[in-house]
C-alpha cells in the first residue's frame, strides 16, 4: 500500500529550513518539476514554461511585503535541492502566472476542484473539530505528493500536505489550527498583483492564535478567487471566499460547513465555470454527514469523502478516460484533521482505494503549550 512520503524539517531559520527541505527531497523536487516542464511546454497550459518563469518574478514585491521570510525558506530549498530559485518561484506561484493569458477552450480539458467540510464539535461523537479536504487535481501530479513535518522552536510545529518543493497546500499545526483550500471561478488578469496562494497558505499555519491566521488570509492581495477553510480546536470553523474585492465569510449551519468549486454566500450566489461537478459535490458531503450530526465520526467523514455519485465528476474524484493524460484530474489524497486532539491522517490516491495512515508529532510534548485555549 503507498502512502505519502513523510519528512521532518529542521533549522533554526528559515533559509536553514528550506535547505533542510531542498536537501531531503531533492530527486521529488526535481521530478515535480520535469513534469511542470513537460506540462507547460506541452500546450496544456496557455504560458510556456519560461514565460512563466518571468511572470512569477513580479511577484517577489508582493511575497517581501507580505513575509519575507517565506522567500528566503524557498531560496533555502533551492539551495538544498540545486534547483533554481526562479523554478521553485514558478512552482509556488504557477496557478497565478496561467492567468496571465486565457487559453482557448478545448473539449480535451477537464475541470479541477477540491471539496472539503469542517464539523464542529455539537456534530461530532466526540465533541472534537475536524477538518477534512479531497485534494483534486492533475493525475500525474501524485507523483510530488508529500507531507512535511516542520519544526519550530520559534512557534508551533507544523504538518503540511504539499507537493515538492512548495511550501504548502493544506495543514495543520500544533496550536490546533487547520487549514483547507478548494479553489473558485477562474479569473483572467491583466496585470500581476498579489500574493500567491500558496504562500498565504503556509503563512496561516505558521500562527498559533486564531485571529492571527485569520487575518493572514485578510491581508493578502491575491489574483486567484480561492476558498479557505479555517478550522481551529478551541471548537470553531469557517469558510472564507476570498475574491478580488474582499472575503465573503461563511459560518457553520448545523455545526457544518461544506464547500466544492463555487461560490455559496447568499449575497454573491453566481457561478462561472462548473468545475467538475461542484454544483453537487458539496451537497452530496452533506447528504452523508448531516443525518448524523450529534454523532459524526472520522470514519463517516471518511466515507462521505468516498462518494461516487456523477462519476468520474464526483466527490472521489476519477480521471475521465475520454481525455488526455496530461489532462485528467483525479483525487490525489484525503486529509483529515482533528484540530481538538492535534491529530492528522492521510490516504495517498482516491479514499476509495488508499489506506489511511496518521502522522504523529516528533515532539508532541509541545502540544501542551496550546492547551489551555478557551473552549466555544
Amino acid at each position: 500500500m503507498a502512502y505519502m512520503p513523510f519528512f521532518t524539517i529542521q533549522g533554526k531559520t528559515p533559509r536553514e529550513r528550506g535547505a533542510d527541505y531542498g536537501s531531503q527531497c531533492r530527486e521529488l523536487i526535481h521530478g515535480v518539476l520535469e513534469r511542470y516542464i513537460t506540462f507547460f511546454n506541452s500546450g496544456h497550459a496557455a504560458v510556456s514554461w519560461d514565460d512563466a518563469r518571468e511572470i512569477s518574478k513580479k511577484f517577489v514585491p508582493f511575497i517581501k511585503a507580505y513575509s519575507p521570510e517565506l522567500l528566503e525558506e524557498l531560496e533555502g530549498v533551492a539551495e538544498g535541492s540545486g534547483a533554481s530559485f526562479d523554478e521553485l518561484l514558478t512552482l509556488n506561484s504557477r496557478s497565478e502566472a496561467m492567468t496571465l493569458v486565457r487559453r482557448a477552450k478545448s473539449d480535451e480539458e477537464e475541470l479541477d476542484g477540491c471539496s472539503s467540510v469542517a464539523v464542529l464539535p455539537q456534530a461530532t461523537a466526540d465533541g472534537h473539530t475536524i477538518l477534512a479536504q479531497n485534494w483534486d487535481t492533475y493525475t500525474w501530479q501524485e507523483y510530488g505528493t508529500v507531507i512535511l513535518q516542520v519544526m519550530k522552536d520559534d512557534g508551533a510545529d507544523m504538518m503540511i500536505v504539499t507537493e515538492a518543493g512548495q511550501l504548502a497546500r493544506y495543514g495543520m499545526n500544533q496550536a490546533g489550527l487547520a487549514l483547507g483550500v478548494n479553489s473558485l471561478h477562474k479569473t483572467w488578469n491583466t496585470k500581476v498583483f498579489g500574493v500567491p496562494s500558496v504562500f498565504v497558505r503556509r503563512k496561516f499555519l505558521e500562527q498559533d492564535r486564531y485571529v492571527d491566521a485569520v487575518n493572514k488570509i485578510f491581508g493578502a492581495e491575491s489574483m486567484l478567487p480561492m476558498y479557505y477553510a479555517a478550522a481551529y480546536g478551541g471548537g470553531d470553523a469557517m469558510g472564507f471566499e476570498k475574491l478580488a474585492r474582499g472575503q465573503l465569510v461563511l459560518y457553520p449551519e448545523n455545526g457544518l460547513i461544506s464547500h466544492s468549486n463555487h461560490i455559496k454566500h447568499p449575497k454573491y450566489g453566481y457561478q462561472v465555470d462548473a468545475l467538475g461537478g461542484t454544483l453537487y459535490r458539496d451537497r452530496r458531503i452533506l447528504r452523508h454527514l448531516a443525518p448524523k450530526v450529534g454523532s459524526i465520526t472520522r470514519e463517516d467523514i471518511i466515507e462521505a469523502f468516498k462518494d461516487h455519485f456523477g462519476f468520474p465528476f464526483s466527490v472521489c474524484r476519477h480521471g475521465d478516460e475520454r481525455k488526455k493524460e496530461l489532462d485528467k484530474i483525479s483525487t490525489l489524497g484525503c486529509i483529515v484533521m482533528d484540530t481538538t486532539d492535534k491529530r492528522l491522517w492521510a490516504c495517498k490516491g482516491t479514499p476509495c482505494c488508499g489506506q489511511f495512515r496518521e502522522y504523529a508529532w516528533d515532539r508532541p510534548a509541545k502540544l501542551a503549550q496550546w492547551n489551555g485555549v478557551v473552549k466555544w
